[in-house]
C-alpha cells in the first residue's frame, strides 16, 4: 500500500505526540486515551494500530481544545481549528467548504460553533471531518513510526493498563515482520547485524522479533511495539523495556 503524503500540519501533531509522551505534566491526558480506546480488551494485532488511533484521538482532541481556548478567551491563541480544516478538507479532498453556508444558527460561542461546523460538513459529504482527521492520523503513524524512542514512551504508556493482567504471546502476522523488518532495514536495531540473509548466513532462529515493551510488564501485541533483534541481542534485553536510538543513515 502507498500513502499520498500531503504533510498538512503533521509535523506539528507529531510534535506534540513526541513532546507529551512519557512527561509527567501529560501522564493524566494521554492515559484518558489508553482507559478509553481500551475500555474493551484490545485485538491482537490489529489492522488499525493503536499508535494510528491515538493518532486520530490527538488530532480531535487538540482541535476540540482550540475551539474551546477560544471560546473561553475570546481570541485565538494558536490556531483556528475551523479555518484549519477547511484548509485540511481542501488539501486532501479538494474540496472548499470555506466559500460554503454552514452555519443555520452563528452564535458567540465559538466551541458551540465548532460543533456545529463539524456537523455541517457531514451535509457536505457524509463522514468528511472524520475522513481528513483520519488522513492526518495515517501520516503521522507513518512518521512516529519510524522512531523508536517515541514507540518505547507510547508503548510504556499503553502497557500501563495492562500491568496486571498481561497480553498472552501469540503468533506475530507475516504482515507485522514485514513492516518492522522494512523499518528497521533488516538489521538488529541494537548491534546492527544484517539479519536479512542476503549478505551473511544466518543461524537457526537468528531473526527475533522482540516487543519493546514485554509481555510481561503489559506490553501490547501490535505493530508499533515489535522491533527487529538478533538473538544475542535480544537474550541481553531480555524481559527489559528497551530499545535503540541508532538508526542507518539514507546515504
Amino acid at each position: 500500500m502507498t500513502i499520498d503524503m500531503q504533510y498538512f500540519d503533521v509535523y506539528y501533531f507529531c510534535h506534540l505526540a513526541n513532546e507529551s509522551m512519557g512527561k509527567f505534566e501529560y501522564i493524566k491526558t494521554n492515559a484518558e486515551f489508553t482507559e478509553r480506546h481500551f475500555e474493551v480488551p484490545p485485538q491482537d494485532f490489529p489492522k488499525i494500530s493503536v499508535l494510528r488511533e491515538y493518532c486520530f484521538w490527538l488530532v480531535d482532541r487538540v482541535l476540540c481544545e482550540q475551539a474551546d481556548s477560544i471560546s473561553i478567551l475570546g481570541e485565538v491563541v494558536d490556531f483556528d481549528p475551523i479555518c484549519w480544516m477547511n484548509q485540511a478538507i481542501f488539501k486532501y479532498k479538494q474540496i472548499d467548504t470555506s466559500t460554503k453556508h454552514i452555519f443555520d444558527d452563528y452564535c458567540d460561542d465559538y466551541l458551540e460553533n465548532y460543533n456545529q461546523y463539524i456537523e455541517a460538513l457531514d451535509r457536505i459529504s457524509e463522514g468528511l471531518f472524520y475522513e481528513v482527521v483520519e488522513s492526518v492520523a495515517v501520516e503521522m503513524e507513518y512518521i512516529l513510526f519510524q522512531n523508536r524512542d517515541f514507540l518505547l514512551r507510547f508503548n510504556e504508556q499503553q502497557a500501563s493498563f495492562f500491568e496486571n493482567n498481561p497480553r498472552k504471546r501469540t503468533y506475530i502476522p507475516e504482515w507485522v515482520k514485514r513492516a518492522v523488518l522494512f523499518r528497521d532495514k533488516g538489521c538488529c536495531v541494537f548491534c546492527k547485524k544484517d539479519l536479512t540473509g542476503l549478505y551473511s548466513l544466518l543461524e537457526d532462529n537468528e531473526k527475533h522479533f522482540d516487543h519493546i515493551v514485554p509481555l510481561s510488564e503489559g506490553g501490547l501485541n501490535d505493530v508499533c511495539n515489535i522491533q527487529l533483534s538478533c538473538q544475542k541481542c535480544n537474550l541481553i534485553k531480555s524481559d527489559s523495556s528497551r530499545t535503540s536510538t541508532l538508526y542507518q543513515s539514507a546515504y
